[in-house]
């Protein structure tokens, strides 16, 4: 029309929002978060918007910085609103909300995140008078940032998102705590190498079929348990999947048929699904019906199912929904055609059969050049003109073209429209009639199309309830057959999880490690801590030999088993742990101003003020960014407040052997075992009972290539440390000073170092150089020379190596 046209924005796409697949990465969630303040309370609720997950939480003002770290790390949000005031406040919150690079922060003002208002906009989505069927008093703090959230969603996605319609509540004890540290140093999802998920426990755990499998898995390993039940449930479903192959090999072909349904039913839920997606539901239905039968058949029970009894919410379909699923699918099947068009503009939608009067458009628009073909025979044989053309141009439409020798023929009829040097061109009132009704065929079937195919839309999406309870069906099935498929192939065991404080683990083996080895070639060892017996394993021996790999398996165990999976190992008994903290690994991080050993000790403190008696922890190297006395008087007044005071579970490795003679009734000493011989060592990478004699750090650096003469005078400065080091006997208090340095005298291994320097290998016959070995055996009278005698004095070195 002549009158202006409104024009206003329809949607705001942000990293947070975007349901568009280009955007989004299949197996990772999309989260958007809000962060707002209480009197006395921080409240956090994050939402994916592409799947409809819903969440919120609350925290006290003390301690919340690292609370938020700890969602944060666990989630990867891309997006969050935060409260202005927080930012302005709290400035421990603002640097935790912005660590992350590229996550965009949207300050909001206070008056934003009002109660009132949050309140009547939860009631308003979920279509409820009352919030308490969520778990939320009058005056609860997640009320805030989850109305507000759904507030910023009104702003950006301008649209009602129907498919949102639960809100999950969840604090400390619903799972298993993971600090930021934690999650990190395990690598969990992430390695720490490029922050893929290459050689992390993600990687070696997904056989997966589905990316909302994927992305369930992905949850569940950053979201472990403390719910035994529940564990048990997750437990049972892998169990009953690993012990029929059969149907493990159909359901793993079936769900490989099965679109993304999660984040369908968001496209579809705000209007946004074209017909490809509509073709994808389809496919996706077919595939769920299928799996419906196998499930009957094999008697998988989901979580929180049992016999005769429905099963949870989450994966329940209620009623006459499993019919009403059905009967869309039949809809889709008859209505939409196999490989439909993205556009709702140029038809291509809506199958043949399914309406009679498209059916009917479609006959005219296809029989349209027919119809014009027999009008002009009809015409050629009136006029006598048999050269006579029917033609089409975009400007005039359809004509006839006549040459410059037959316009005499030219009837009266004929309406002249164009001239041309070859000839002229001319409609009539009939052939002016057949374009009308050819476009007009066109354009309505275009029309017809596009009105069915929304009317299908809106059909599919009335069982967004059923459809959304079907998708996360298929995930959790997905997830668990993949547990089921990791355990299978990499040979893992059901665990026994209760409540008792310990851990049993036989000949328990580092999933991710033994993934990357050839078979057979990882050592397992034993991992046994118990609440009423010895409840700290001082672990010492040196470099290389296996100390970190024997830590972080027990903890990536204890996660497998708490998540609801089989684990790496002969037996295992796992007692639910509240925390598990995860004290490994050497690194600064500059953009917080912290240093190594700050960044040692930051952990450290998180630990010993926060874990409890049902806690894991797994400290390596603690006191080791320091001086020697320093770092030794730190490791052992943090190793008797474990075993003193918190009385946790605790698997504690060092290079300090002065910790050995700390005597305890919880705690022993044990040690990866070292074969030495002939002056070469082997890791044997086995646990066993009793301190480590030594580190043998020389010889791990004689492995990585250190220079000889460095070696050289390494063992010579060593043995005289070695020499003036006090000795720490059971009940000492602290490790003493190093004395002052006593001369040496002994000119033997000077001698030694001479005579090397004067030799010509090339030179000298086998027996010459075995000769001269003798006599240097017979020098120092010992069995090999890789360390130097106590009483050596050493000669410059680099005059002997120039």
């Amino acid at each position: 029309g002549r009158t202006l046209i409104e024009r206003q924005v329809v949607e705001v796409i942000t990293p947070g929002t975007t349901v568009d697949e280009d955007y989004l990465d299949k197996g990772s969630s999309n989260y958007l978060a809000a962060l707002a303040s209480t009197a006395k309370f921080i409240s956090f609720a994050y939402i994916d918007l592409s799947t409809g997950d819903f969440f919120a939480t609350s925290f006290p003002f003390e301690g919340a910085s690292p609370r938020l770290r700890l969602e944060l790390e666990r989630l990867q949000v891309n997006e969050m609103v935060v409260q202005e005031s927080l930012v302005e406040e709290v400035p421990a919150l603002a640097e935790a909300a912005a660590d992350k690079p590229g996550r965009v922060i949207n300050r909001w003002a206070d008056w934003l995140f009002d109660s009132s208002r949050s309140r009547d906009r939860l009631e308003r989505q979920f279509g409820a008078a009352a919030l308490k069927g969520f778990g939320l008093e009058e005056h609860s703090p997640e009320i805030i940032s989850a109305g507000a959230l759904l507030d910023y969603l009104d702003d950006t996605a301008k649209t009602f998102i129907p498919h949102v319609r639960f809100l999950t509540l969840y604090g400390d004890s619903e799972y298993l705590g993971l600090d930021e540290s934690t999650q990190r140093n395990l690598e969990l999802v992430r390695n720490l190498r490029d922050g893929e998920s290459r050689f992390s426990l993600l990687e070696v755990m997904d056989e997966t079929r589905t990316a909302m499998g994927k992305r369930l898995l992905k949850r569940r390993i950053l979201h472990p348990l403390r719910d035994t039940k529940r564990i048990k449930a997750r437990l049972d479903m892998v169990d009953t999947l690993y012990r029929d192959q059969g149907h493990l090999a159909s359901f793993r072909e079936l769900l490989g048929k099965t679109p993304d349904l999660e984040r369908l039913c968001s496209r579809l839920a705000m209007d946004k699904a074209h017909g490809k997606d509509m073709a994808a539901v389809k496919n996706a239905l077919a595939s769920f019906t299928a799996i419906e039968v196998l499930v009957r058949e094999s008697g998988i029970l989901f979580e929180g199912e049992s016999e005769g009894k429905g099963g949870d919410d989450a994966f329940s379909i209620r009623g006459d929904g499993l019919t009403a699923l059905m009967d869309l699918r039949d809809l889709l099947e008859r209505g939409i055609v196999e490989d439909p068009s993205i556009l709702l503009t140029e038809g291509n939608l809506i199958r043949e059969g399914f309406d009679e009067d498209l059916d009917k458009l479609r006959k005219v628009k296809d029989n349209g050049r027919q119809l014009l073909e027999a009008y002009l025979e009809e015409e050629r044989a009136k006029t006598g003109i048999s050269s006579l053309k029917i033609r089409y141009n975009r400007l005039i439409g359809y004509f006839f073209e006549v040459t410059k020798n037959q316009l005499s023929r030219v009837p009266p009829r004929f309406i002249r429209r164009q001239g041309m040097v070859t000839g002229e061109r001319f409609t009539t009132d009939r052939l002016a009639a057949l374009e009308s009704d050819i476009n007009g065929a066109a354009d309505k079937v275009v029309e017809l199309e596009r009105k069915l195919f929304l009317e299908i839309r809106n059909e599919a999406k009335a069982q967004i309830p059923q459809l959304s309870a079907a998708a996360r069906r298929i995930a959790c099935l997905d997830t668990a057959q993949s547990l089921a498929r990791s355990a299978t192939i990499r040979g893992w065991v059901r665990p026994a999880v209760d409540e008792q404080n310990r851990i049993r683990i036989i000949e328990g083996r580092h999933p991710v490690v033994e993934a990357h080895l050839n078979r057979g070639e990882f050592i397992p060892n034993d991992a046994v801590l118990s609440g009423d017996g010895i409840t700290f394993a001082l672990i010492t021996g040196p470099n290389m030999a296996g100390k970190s790999t024997y830590l972080r398996q027990a903890a990536l165990i204890t996660i497998m088993a708490q998540m609801g999976s089989f684990v790496p190992a002969r037996e295992a008994e796992i007692g639910i742990a509240d925390r598990i903290y995860c004290r490994v690994g050497a690194s600064d991080n500059l953009a917080r101003g912290e240093s190594t050993f700050l960044m040692e000790m930051n952990e450290t403190a998180y630990i010993l003020n926060t874990a409890t008696e049902k806690s894991l922890v797994i400290m390596d190297e603690v006191g080791r960014g320091t001086g020697t006395n320093d770092g030794l008087a730190i490791a052992w007044a943090v190793s008797e407040e474990l075993l003193n005071h918190i009385k946790c579970r605790t698997l504690f490795a060092t290079h300090y052997h002065e910790l050995a003679g700390i005597t305890h009734p919880r705690l022993a000493n044990r040690s990866m075992e070292v074969l030495e011989k002939d002056g070469e060592i082997v890791f044997l990478r086995k646990l066993q009972e009793g301190a480590a004699a030594a580190s043998y750090g020389i010889h791990v650096a004689r492995l990585a290539g250190i220079p000889g003469r460095v070696l050289l005078r390494s063992g010579v400065i060593m043995d005289s440390l070695d020499r003036r080091a006090s000795t720490i006997g059971p009940g000492s208090a602290l490790p003493a000073g190093v004395p002052p340095a006593d001369p040496l005298t002994d000119n033997r291994y000077a001698r030694f170092l001479e005579d090397m320097a004067a030799l010509t290998p090339d030179r000298m016959t086998p027996m010459e150089a075995l000769n001269r070995l003798y006599a240097w055996k017979q020098l120092f009278n010992e069995k090999t020379i890789a360390r130097p005698p106590r009483s050596v004095k050493a000669p410059p070195l680099p005059s002997l190596f120039d």
